[in-house]
Order: C-alpha cells, then structure tokens, then sequence
C-alpha cells in the first residue's frame, strides 16, 4: 500500500471511530496494519481508539503495542491508555503523564489519590506520591505532601525510620489545611506516633495545640498527662514542659471535667497529692485511677509507694510484685517486715546485692533480727535508732531514744514503753508520733491496743483500730482485735464488712484464718450457706485441721441438713478416732432427728472413753427423756419410766462434778425429769435418786410422785438463784400446778404459789403469751377459782398472738364452765382453724354437742379425735357414745352409726381408747370407764377381760341399781365361759333381782347341774309373767323343757313343748326342741305339727341351716337317706351361699355315704366349698374354733381323694385350733395312710 493510500486509509478510520462505527474501523485497522506495517504505531492507536468502546483489554493492548512502536514520547498512547489499562498499572501511567503533561499535573495527582482508594493499588499510588514528595522543588510540592498524607492516613502504611521526617511533613501539612472533624482524628494518630518516637516536646507541643483546637476533646488532655505521669521523672523533661500553655494541674481538672474516670488525671492529683505529703487523700484518687485502669503500672507503682508510707507493707508487696523484676528492692523491702523464714532469707539475699542505703541497712538489720542471726546484725552499719530498736533491751532502748522527738523515735519509745508495761507513758508517745505521721497505719494499732490497757477506753480503741484498717486493710491483729469489738457491740455487719473487705486483698492461701472467722460470723448471723462455703474453702486449705471439719459440721446441723452434718462429723472420726466432738455432735444431731435409740448408743459409745465429759451427760440425758416421751406418746409408761431412770443416773453424773453444780441446764433439766415422771401413772410416777441429790441419808433414796413434784420445785428453785428468766418462773409456776393436780389435800397452797410465780414470770416477759395462759389456766382450778381472771388472762395471751390454739381452746372450756355454749363454740371453732390437728379443740367440740343435745354429732366428733394422739377426755367420750349405740337398738340401726360400726371399727377404736385409759389411770379409773371397758369386751368376746373390767367396777360401786346390772352383766360373762358356780354367786349378790338377773340365775343352777333349784326358779318366774308377756313365758316354757326331759322324761317334757307352741308367737327355740323330740322319739304327730309351724321360717337364711339340719334327720326317719341327701342338695341350692347349710350335707354324707365310693368325689368337692364359703364370710365373726372344725370335715371328706391336700387341711386346723384333739386325731390317721 502506497505513502497516499496509507493516509487516506488512516483519515477514513478516523472517520469510522468518530461516527461510533467501531467494528467498521477495528476491520479498516487490522488492514492498515497488514497492509502497511511502517504504520504499526499508527495503526495501533488507532486500533486502541477503536476497542475503547468495545474491548478495553483490547485496547489496552493495542495502546502498548503502539507505545512500543512509538519513537518519543508517545503522550497520546499514554492518555488513550489511562482510560482503559488496568488499576495496578495507572499509578505508573500517570507519573509518566505529569511529565509529558506538566499542565495537566495537578488533574493526575487528583486522578491518582483517588485511585489510592482501591486497597490494592493504594500502595503503588503511595509508592509514587512517596517519591515525588523528595523533591520540595515541585511546583505542586504542598498538593503532594497533602495527597501523601491523606493516603498515609487512610491506609495506616507502616513507617520506617527513614520516612520519619516526611512523615511528619505530611502529618503537619494535613494539619494546617484539615478541616477540625478530620483534624481530630489526624491528632490522636500523630500524637500517638509522636508519644512512640519519644517525641516528647512535638508530642506535648500539638498536644496543647489540640486542647485549643478541641477544647471538648478528652484526647490532647490525655497525651499531656501520660506524658506528665510517665515521664515526669526524667532528666530531660524541661524541654517538653515548657511547652505547656498552662500548669499540669489545669489540664487534669479539664480533662477531669470531660471524664471523670481518667485514670490519668486522677493519677495526676495523686501525684500532686503525694508530693504535698497528702497521703491519703492521695491514695484515694490513686484507687480510683487504679479501679479505672486496673494493669496501668504508673498507677500501680504510686499505690504502692503510698502503701509502704501507710505502713501497709503487704498491700505493698503484692503491688511491686505485680510490677516484676524491676522493682526487687523495694519488694525485698517489704519482705523483711513478714515472719516467714523462707521470706525473710530471700530479702535478705536481694538486700545482699544492692548497696547499704539507710533504707536498706534498716531492713537488713529487721531479717537478721527475726531470723536470730545476731552477729551479722552486729555487723551492719546501724544508726542509733536501729541500734536501740534491734540490739537494745526495752530499758536500755528508752534511754538511748532520749529526748529524741522524731517519729522514728516515739514509735520505738512507745512500742518499749508498751513492752515494760508503761501504758501511759506508751500511749502519750504514740499519740505524739501519730500526730507527727498521721498516715502511718502501725501508730493507730498500737493505740488501739493502748487505749483499754492504759484508760479503759473501748471506744477509741474501736476508732484507732478502724483508722489503722482504713490506712492498712491487712493489719492483721487490728483485724482480730476490731472484729472482737463489734461482736461484743452487737454489730454484725459492720464486722462481716470488715472480714470481707480484709480479704479482698488476701490470696487464697493467705486467707485461711480469715475465712474461718468469717464462717464463724455467718454461723453467729445464721447465714447458714454461707457460713458452709467459707468452712469448706478453709477445709480445701488444711485439710487436717479439724476444727474446720467440727465448725463445718455445726453449720450443716444449724442450716437443718442433719445427714450432711452426720457425714462430716463421720470424716472428723475417720481422720481422728477420738474425737469427743465428733462423736457428741453425731449423737446430739441424731437426738434432733428424733433417732433416739442410736442417739443413746453413741452417747454411750463416748462417755466409754470420757465418763465425765459433761456435754456427752447432758446430751445422753436429754436422748433418754427424749426417747422417754416418744414412749409415752405410743403409752408405753413402763419402758418411759425406765427412761427417765436412766436420764436421773446421767445427770447424777453431772453434779458429782463441783463445775457443774454453777449450771443452770443441770437444775433445770434434772427438774423437768422429776417433773415429767410425776405425770406417768400411779404406779411408775417414782425414781430411785441417790440419796445426796435428794439429801437423804440413805445410798439411794424412793422418791413417790408427792417426792418428785417437791424436789422439782426446790431445783427449779436453785436454777433461778443462779440466774432468772421468764422461762424458768413459768416452769416453776407449771410444776406448783401438777402438784395442785397430783397432790389435792395441798391443792390450795400449791395453787397460790403457782399464781404468784407466774405473775413474777409475766413481770419478766409480758409479752410471753405461755405465762399469760398458764395464770388462766390457774385461775381455772376449782380450788382457785377467778373466772373473770382467767379470762383476762387468755385474752391477754390471746393478743399477743392470735394463732394460740392451746388458749382459744382453754377460753372455750371457761366459756363451757360458764354455761355460754355459743361463746365455747367460737373459742373451739377458733382454735381448730389455728391447728387442725390439736386433738383438744375437737373434744371441745364434741362436748358443745353434748350440751346441745347432738348425738350423733357428738359420736362423729369424738370418733376424729381418735386420730390424734392419745387423750383421756376423748378416750371416755368415744367409749361412751359407741356403748351408747350398740345399747340402743333405734340408734344403731341408723346407716350413718351402722357403716360407723361395722365398716369403720367404731367399737374396735373404742376398745382401744378405753384400754389406755384403764391402764393410764390404774386405780382412779371411774366406774363408768370400767363398764365401757368390760362391755366392749365381751362383745368383742374377750370374756376374762371383760370379767375383771366388772368386778373392779362392783368393788367401786355403791349398793344400789347400778351394782345390780354390774353383777347382772358379771353372772351372764360367768355364763360365756361355762363358769356357773361363780355366775351363781355373782347373780346371788343382786339385791333387786329383775326378770334377767333371775333367769340367768336359774340359768347359772342349772348349769352347775341344781336342776331342782333352776327348776324352782323358773316355775316362780313363769308364774309372774303368765298373762303379761307371753314371749318371756315360752322362753322360760322352753328352758323348763329342757330341764324335765332331763329328769322326767318324754311325756312332760311334750307337754310343756306343747303348751310353748300354743303360745302367740312361740319362739323358735321351742320349734327346734319340739322338732328334735320328735325325731328322736319318732312322733311323726308332733313333728307334722311343728314342720308346719317351721314353714314360716324356711326361707329366711337366718334359721335355715337348723331348719334343714332337722328336716334332713326327720326325712330320714320317715323316707331314708336318698330322700333325705335330695333335700339337702335342693336346700343348697336355694342357698347357694350358706356355707352352714353345705356344712350339714358335708356332716349328712360323711355319716351316711362314707363307704358308698360313688359319692367321695361329691363329698370331697362339698368339703372343699364349705372351706370356701367360710373364708367369705369371715368377716362376719366366724370363730377360728368353728373354722377348724370346718376343716377337720373337709379333710374327712377329701382322704380318699387327696391325702396331701386332706393332710394340708389338718395342719391348718391345728394351727387354728392347737388344742382340739380331734384334729390331731385326724393327723395321726392321715399321716399312718
């Protein structure tokens, strides 16, 4: 291609790129290029021009290749290039660019900050702007220096130690022309930078200048006062404070202003502080700048050297220990003042390395004299002061002190005046160095120790040592000695604040002691959990000690976790077999529990080992009266009796030992035992005592129940000699009432001395509603009777507390005195809903229903008192209604008093209450309890205890109606037990016989076999209820029967039969002897007469065993035993669940058809169904006699079937019936087959 067309070519591409045809000039570039390859640089500029729009690496590309082919500068490549080449290669592009375009210069350094955005090509752009800025010649120098700058900001590039100067350049530069918000955050990064260079004066310098700038900005504030706080002990540091613009103290108070926590500021007014001699309110703003910063070292050094001012040497080594190796001296100082001997040699080894500075010799001097080294102590350059402190004796120490007035010097006077018992002259020198160091924590310790020693004063001892704390948290005797005082004060809190402030400052190891007298503070306060914690802390430290294990113990026991104090107390003996705390706290804890029994062992179990340790008597006693009243609840007086015995011989013990006779829990207990005794009954209200205890002259002295109750008020009385309380003038008051209750002839008497001993107790406590009741209560009695009294009485206790159950109770019983039933009612009322389960109100309760007339209310209320524990008042009420019911017919018929009896037992709890009321009250049990008992027990077939129940009743009644059915009711139990002889003389005794002492008299003769004289009887009898009670006459017709067929025979034995079933209604006893006669005679006349009386009778399952039992045996007489065997089988059937009935046909087959081998299967089977039948019907009072004799049948019928079940069948008679010799009969033949 030709020079011309070349060009043409070019101008028409031209053309193409600039009417936005790209493809078209991208197609005409490629030809050039082809064409024409002297145009290549040409060719591809234009070739870049075109893919500018189209394919920017494209164009890139060509733009390089057309550079390449570029001779000279090729300034349009370049420009064409920065358009479309990649970030990373425009820094480069636009150097080269404000060389070959100087005048666009200031455009690419524009285009170049603002590339420095992009994170990765920033360093490239630093890089360039870097360079340029080493030639200040530049005509645009001050807009590098400000795009460098920006850059350097933004990116935070590192600088090395050549770009410290144009670094500096930058930053002053950004600073002139920055706008404040921006100039801000400039400052704080170049002042840190600064700060790190030890830039100091430039640092302070533009510190100041932002505090002008930003006067609300805490951060110039801050980089002049960590200057001032880090650096205000160095040589050079006039040149940095000179340029300051105010003194150091303005800018902490206006930094203060800003924030009031700077730990920097407040560091600075420390300091101020300090070098004034202010050492307290120093340390002050030294804690909170600690507080605010806790690992800043500056303030960490300060509150150190504060501390060793104060005298506060271990708050002092913790800190430069904190600080490191740095500081060693001063640790070893601080060294010398601890009484370790490891510690103290390890100052002494650091002091040994350092030169013999005055502080240094002095606390050399202080090792070697704690570690008894003399001579090198000898050896030391002392001064006079030292010399007299750790060489001189405290005489020789006074006397060469002088008249020396210094500080040193009066500490030392005083603690050697303190030492030769001069305490007032010990406490004027430390009251003159106190004055002359006010800060030093030691002088306020020994004050505090001076001030009760030398004037008595508490008071100021109490300050000095809570100044001496506040200056020393770690004073560890002012410790011990404030904390004494605010337990004698009273003042718990403030001594918990106290431990718990001293050992914020302790480690775990060091606080050992001070967690174990914290956890004895929180056992005083009751703060149970966290008395355990700070025991179980001290036990993770020692674990050996075993007063930590005994206190951790008592606070399990105290906060009510018995088995975790029982553990403990286990550990303690694990690791120390002896011990007698252990084993008594485990003992006393399990009296608590109410574990009595293993209560008593383990007491026992220590005083083996220690038979005088007066704890383990005292709590051996208290086990045994314990387990004495859980007896007595259950009424087991004999086995509580001898409980009490042996709690007397435990505390006779105790007054074998002279110590112990100044005890007030000895007399005091040792009453209530006598006092407790005299209650149990007649019988075992006694104690064998020694003769001393008692001042008898014999060994060992009986002491009766009138003994008991005397003895008991003279010791109660020896007890309020030693000290007084409400608590034991009421007890005193208590035991002057029994022995008004005990002892009745004196009941006078006892009584006013009762009154005036329980006002002498509300005179003590009037708040005390126990002392208000018991005057009520004595007011009561008949033989002191004041109701009006009495009832003010109960009011008073009443309002202080309105829950007192026992006094509603008492109130509703003087209301029942007084015949105001509603009043009662509400008293009751009232102290049922204080405590439901109060067994008195509910007495109460039932007795309001008595006076009302509601019967069965009454029952309802005494048969709920039986759940509760036992009571003599409910045990007679509860009798009394059950007796009531069963007597009455009408009433016990009624559903509600028949599902009472039969399906709740009434008459079975009744028994019961009775029985301990009888045995509770022995010879003063009245006659009407002795009739309830003797009555529930015959009806429950107890007939021997029944007999002696009515024959202690008869010897307590008085002639009359009474005595006659008491004998009455004695003659018919005689009856119940075959014993006519003794029912003949019982009957005999009845002064106005009625219609049924005299028939059971007849009765009686002619059981003994005086059928002349029974006979006689009843003829007298039959003659006086002839014509006027028709039913009494045929029993009497049938009794008299059976009593001449005896001795007259057949004929008027009929006779008389005849005249009974002639009567209106015969009995149907007189059928069933009828019936029988004539079976037995075979008079089938009589026996079609009586069969036919009987059909009235066959279906009632009451009479249907014996109806059947006869008819059988008359069918059999008249129609043989097939006919007689069908009767039966139909008579089961109709009831098929008499278990009687299937006895008969049982008895019928085994007499009849025992050889007939058809019928031993259906025997056996018939056997077996009566056993069934019967164990159904237990429940309704089936003997275990007739059980058995049920079973010697059954095993009868089975033997030809199953010899073993037939020989399991006998076992179990015989162990119902042991005696019955049939059954071992029937063994003896089953066990031969």
């Amino acid at each position: 291609m030709s020079s011309k067309e070349s060009k043409a070519l070019i101008k028409d591409i031209r053309e193409t790129i600039k009417l936005g045809k790209h493809a078209d000039a991208i197609h005409k570039c490629q030809r050039l290029l082809k064409a024409d390859p002297k145009s290549n640089a040409m060719g591809y500029l234009l070739l870049g021009a075109a893919y500018q729009n189209v394919d920017k690496a494209e164009a890139a590309q060509s733009l390089r290749k057309s550079i390449e082919f570029t001779e000279g500068p090729a300034t349009v490549a370049l420009q064409g290039l920065a358009n479309c080449a990649p970030n990373a290669e425009l820094p480069e592009i636009y150097d080269e660019l404000v060389d070959l375009l100087p005048e666009k210069a200031l455009d690419y350094w524009e285009k170049l900050f603002a590339l420095a955005s992009d994170v990765t090509v920033a360093p490239l752009c630093f890089k360039v702007l870097k360079k340029r800025a080493q030639n200040p010649d530049d005509s645009h120098y001050a807009k590098i220096l400000e795009y460098l700058g920006r850059i350097w900001f933004a990116q935070d590039f590192e600088i090395s130690e050549e770009d410290n100067a144009l670094y500096t350049k930058t930053m002053e530069a950004l600073l002139e022309i920055s706008e404040p918000s921006v100039k801000s955050l400039l400052y704080k990064r170049y002042l840190k930078w600064l700060y790190k260079q030890r830039d100091y004066v430039a640092c302070v310098r533009h510190a100041c200048n932002m505090t002008v700038s930003h006067p609300k900005d805490v951060y110039g504030y801050e980089w002049i006062c960590k200057t001032y706080c880090e650096n205000r002990n160095q040589a050079d540091n006039d040149a940095w404070q000179q340029e300051l613009k105010l003194p150091i103290q303005a800018y902490a108070e206006q930094l203060l202003e800003l924030n009031p926590n700077s730990n920097l500021a407040l560091l600075i007014k420390a300091f101020d502080l300090y070098a004034q001699g202010q050492y307290v309110p120093a340390r002050q703003f030294a804690v909170q700048a600690h507080q605010s910063h806790p690992t800043y070292k500056v303030s960490l050094e300060l509150l150190a050297q504060i501390h060793m001012e104060f005298g506060a040497f271990k708050l002092a080594l913790q800190l430069w220990q904190q600080l490191g190796q740095a500081h060693e001296v001063a640790v070893a100082q601080c060294l010398s003042y601890e009484k370790d001997e490891t510690k103290l040699r390890e100052a002494v080894k650091v002091l040994l390395g350092y030169d013999k500075s005055e502080p240094n010799v002095r606390a050399l001097a202080r090792c070697y004299f704690k570690l008894g080294e003399t001579q090198l102590l000898k050896d030391l350059p002392l001064d006079a002061l030292t010399r007299a402190e750790f060489l001189l004796s405290p005489a020789e120490a006074i006397q060469a002190i002088g008249s020396d007035e210094s500080f040193e010097a009066l500490l030392l006077c005083g603690k050697r005046q303190m030492k030769q018992k001069n305490y007032e002259e010990a406490l004027s020198c430390m009251l003159r160095a106190a004055r002359l160091r006010p800060h030093v924590a030691e002088c306020f310790d020994y004050l505090g120790r001076l001030y009760p020693l030398a004037t008595g004063d508490v008071a100021r001892a109490r300050k000095c040592y809570e100044k001496c704390i506040s200056l020393n948290a770690l004073a560890e005797e002012a410790v011990d000695a404030l904390s004494f005082i605010y337990q004698q004060l009273g003042e718990e809190d403030l001594n918990e604040a106290l431990l718990l402030n001293t050992l914020r400052y302790l480690s775990n190891d060091e606080s050992i002691r001070l967690q174990y007298k914290l956890g004895l503070h929180f056992l005083q306060v009751k703060k149970w959990d966290n008395a355990i914690q700070c025991f179980r802390i001290a036990i993770k430290h020692d674990f050996r000690c075993m007063v930590y294990w005994e206190s951790l113990g008592d606070a399990y026991a105290a906060r009510g976790s018995y088995n975790s104090a029982i553990r403990v107390f286990q550990k303690i003996l694990e690791l120390s077999p002896v011990n007698c705390y252990a084993l008594l706290q485990i003992a006393v804890i399990k009296t608590t529990i109410r574990m009595y029994s293993e209560a008593i062992e383990d007491f026992d179990a220590l005083l083996k080992l220690n038979s005088n340790y007066l704890p383990g008597l005292r709590g051996a006693a208290e086990a045994h009266i314990g387990m004495a009243n859980n007896l007595k609840s259950q009424n087991l007086y004999g086995r509580a009796k001898q409980h009490f015995q042996s709690a007397v011989g435990h505390l006779q013990s105790a007054f074998t030992q002279v110590e112990a006779q100044g005890m007030v829990w000895l007399w005091r207990l040792t009453a209530s035992v006598f006092l407790q005794t005299a209650q149990l009954p007649a019988s075992l209200a006694n104690l064998d005592v020694a003769g001393s205890l008692a001042k008898r002259e014999e060994a060992i002295a009986y002491l009766s129940r009138k003994d008991l109750l005397q003895l008991a008020q003279r010791f109660y009385l020896v007890a309020l000699k030693l000290k007084q309380n409400t608590y034991l003038w009421y007890e005193l008051a208590l035991a002057s009432y029994y022995s008004a209750i005990f002892i009745p002839e004196e009941a006078t008497s006892h009584l006013e001395t009762a009154a005036k001993v329980c006002k002498r107790a509300i005179k003590e406590r009037s708040s005390r509603w126990q002392n208000w009741n018991l005057l009520g209560v004595i007011n009561m009695h008949a033989e002191h009777e004041n109701w009006p009294l009495a009832q003010h009485c109960f009011i008073q206790a009443l309002n202080l507390d309105r829950k007192s159950f026992t006094t509603w109770t008492n109130l509703g019983v003087l209301y029942i005195k007084a015949n105001d039933i509603r009043l009662a009612n509400e008293a009751f009322k009232r102290a049922q809903q204080s405590s439901p389960i109060y067994a008195n109100a509910w007495i109460g309760q039932a007795m309001v229903a008595e006076l009302i007339g509601d019967q069965e209310e009454a029952f309802d209320l005494f048969r709920h008192c039986q759940q509760f524990d036992y009571h003599p008042e409910a045990a007679l009420g509860f009798a009394y209604w059950v007796c009531e019911v069963l007597s009455d017919p009408i009433a016990r018929a009624k559903p509600h008093n028949r599902h009472a009896i039969g399906h709740m037992y009434a008459d079975v709890y009744a028994l019961d209450a009775i029985n301990w009321y009888v045995q509770n009250e022995e010879s003063e049990a009245s006659i009407a309890a002795l009739t309830f008992q003797g009555f529930l027990c015959a009806r429950k077939q107890l007939y021997h205890q029944a007999i002696k129940a009515f024959t202690r009743a008869c010897q307590l009644c008085e002639p009359g109606a009474a005595r006659d059915t008491l004998y009455t009711n004695l003659g018919y139990l005689y009856l119940k037990l075959d014993q006519p002889d003794q029912a003949v003389n019982a009957l005999n005794t009845v002064s106005h016989a009625t219609f049924k002492p005299i028939v059971g008299l007849a009765l009686a003769y002619y059981r003994s076999g005086q059928l002349q004289e029974s006979y006689s009887i009843y003829n007298s009898v039959l003659n006086n209820v002839a014509g006027q009670d028709d039913d009494k006459a045929a029993t009497i017709l049938v009794a008299m029967a059976s009593m001449l067929y005896a001795f007259q025979g057949e004929a008027d034995t009929k006779t008389l039969l005849y005249q009974c079933i002639l009567t209106k209604n015969a009995p149907i006893q007189a059928l069933y002897s009828s019936c029988a006669l004539g079976v037995l005679h075979r008079d089938n006349e009589l026996n079609r007469t009586v069969m036919s009386e009987l059909r009235a009778y066959a279906f009632n399952e009451k009479y249907c065993v014996d109806i059947s039992y006869l008819t059988a045996h008359y069918i059999l007489t008249n129609e043989g035993a097939l006919e007689a065997l069908r009767y039966l089988q139909k008579r089961v059937r109709m009831f098929p669940r008499s278990e009687g009935i299937r006895k008969v046909l049982l008895k019928f087959l085994l007499d009849y058809f025992a050889d007939d081998v058809s019928y031993r299967l259906a025997t056996s089977n018939v056997g077996l169904g009566a056993i069934t039948l019967g164990h159904t019907s237990l429940r309704n009072g089936i003997k275990a006699s007739e059980e058995a004799e049920t079973l010697i049948y059954a095993s009868r019928a089975v033997i030809p079937v199953d010899k073993v079940c037939s020989l399991k069948l006998i076992q179990r008679a015989i162990k119902l019936n042991p005696t019955n010799q049939q059954a071992r009969q029937m063994l003896a033949t089953v066990s031969a087959h």
